[in-house]
């Protein structure tokens, strides 16, 4: 199966074009760097080593911020690639503005001439594959380059080997090809085994999420909304799907009756949804602002919608408490959880629901060190909200946070070790 793919991969050009055109009609491409998909178009290299590190999308290119930032203090004339595959990644990287030895390109499509382009035009020491997405002509055509392979802050729960369970001969090939996998803990470190991968050459060394830098902050932004706000108490639901937020708005409803100027701020998972977050508030709350339509907060402001991207940096600093999202159980199906390190490297109490199943080991470490607290119900968010309002309620709950964070850094020593042997062998 894996040699009928990657022939047809040698002649999927067409195909790849009109999904581009397709995705380019509808938005979802960047209409002057499309091309760069298909090896085209790419940036001037610049003289000497290059390392590329690929991200799929927003939380896995964030999460290698800091990596590139210590691997340039390693590696002073060294420069970096970084990859991800969608749009809303590269608009968020260009905001936050990335350091001069770091490029970004959009990864190449899983075509045979478009990856050759791509790997002949940068020609890196070292490729690094973040979390899990495996592309078999690219990772092939690497691994053929003789450019070492690292997979790191990989992870492949339960759910992901039942469905991989079909092609799991594809994947063995697919896993064999790196020379190492470092994963972030020991259930996903087994199931990379289980599918093939060398045991000698597999580690556990946590999630690098935990030792990635804080979210950037918007100090004038920031600065605004909390004279909008003053001493109003507030809180923060961040990174929702629309399946749990009706139940977000009830507990808010619920809390108001006892704290009538407590304002909620609702960041959904990505601004697509701002319309489906709206039709559900409209009906529940008379004093609604749009951050995406610039709505200030008035005194009246019960619920103020953050519709933006990029911006979590600022709310988790403006709010000391958040409930995390995708983590309330929901009839579209199990929900996966979002990163929690986010909020607690900012001391944001983390509150969040009891589904989580790609962060599974996190928040069970979490909770297990009194670091987050966990909630089921609306009337449970509530009641959780209201104590939030108390610092002396929040500070155990912070203070163990911050001691799980401290605790971390090797997630982001042994990749950096990891990379930094990979490329005296290449």
């Amino acid at each position: 199966m894996l040699s009928l793919y990657l022939l047809f991969a040698r002649f999927n050009a067409p195909l790849w074009r009109l999904i581009l055109r397709r995705r380019l009609a509808q938005g979802k491409e960047d209409p002057n760097r499309f091309q760069e998909k298909l090896g085209l178009g790419l940036t001037p290299r610049p003289k000497g080593e290059v390392i590329w590190l690929h991200g799929v999308s927003v939380g896995e290119s964030l999460s290698l911020l800091t990596l590139l930032a210590e691997l340039g203090k390693a590696l002073p004339k060294a420069h970096f690639v970084l990859t991800t595959n969608t749009r809303t990644s590269s608009d968020t990287l260009a905001r936050m503005g990335l350091p001069s030895p770091v490029i970004h390109q959009f990864q190449p499509c899983d075509n045979a001439p478009a990856v050759q382009r791509f790997l002949t035009h940068w020609q890196p020491s070292v490729a690094v594959f973040s979390e899990l997405d495996m592309w078999p002509c690219l990772l092939t055509e690497t691994h053929k380059m003789q450019i070492p392979m690292l997979l790191i802050n990989a992870r492949m729960s339960e759910r992901s080997v039942h469905k991989r369970r079909f092609l799991k001969g594809v994947y063995r090939k697919m896993v064999q090809l790196f020379d190492r996998i470092l994963t972030q803990e020991d259930v996903s470190r087994d199931n990379f085994i289980a599918m093939g991968a060398g045991a000698k050459t597999t580690q556990t060394t946590g999630p690098l999420k935990i030792a990635s830098a804080p979210l950037p902050d918007l100090p004038e932004e920031r600065a605004a909304l909390e004279l909008a706000i003053g001493a109003r108490p507030h809180w923060l639901a961040a990174s929702t799907h629309p399946s749990e937020e009706e139940r977000v708005l009830k507990a808010h409803l619920i809390a108001l009756k006892t704290l009538p100027d407590l304002l909620l701020i609702i960041a959904p998972r990505h601004p697509k949804f701002a319309n489906e977050t709206l039709s559900m508030a409209r009906p529940l709350f008379t004093g609604i602002a749009q951050r995406s339509k610039k709505n200030a907060i008035q005194t009246s402001t019960q619920l103020y919608l953050a519709d933006t991207l990029g911006e979590l940096g600022l709310f988790f600093r403006l709010a000391h408490t958040a409930f995390i999202g995708h983590s309330l159980v929901s009839q579209d199906g199990p929900l996966p959880g979002k990163n929690p390190y986010e909020a607690l490297a900012l001391d944001t109490l983390v509150m969040h629901g009891p589904v989580y199943s790609d962060f599974t080991y996190i928040y069970d470490s979490l909770k297990d060190a009194g670091a987050t607290h966990q909630i089921s119900t609306p009337e449970d968010l509530a009641r959780a909200v209201l104590e939030a309002q108390d610092p002396q309620w929040r500070t155990p709950y912070v203070t163990a946070g911050t001691a799980v964070m401290d605790l971390g850094q090797d997630a982001l020593k042994k990749p950096l070790e990891a990379i930094l042997k990979a490329r005296t062998r290449s």
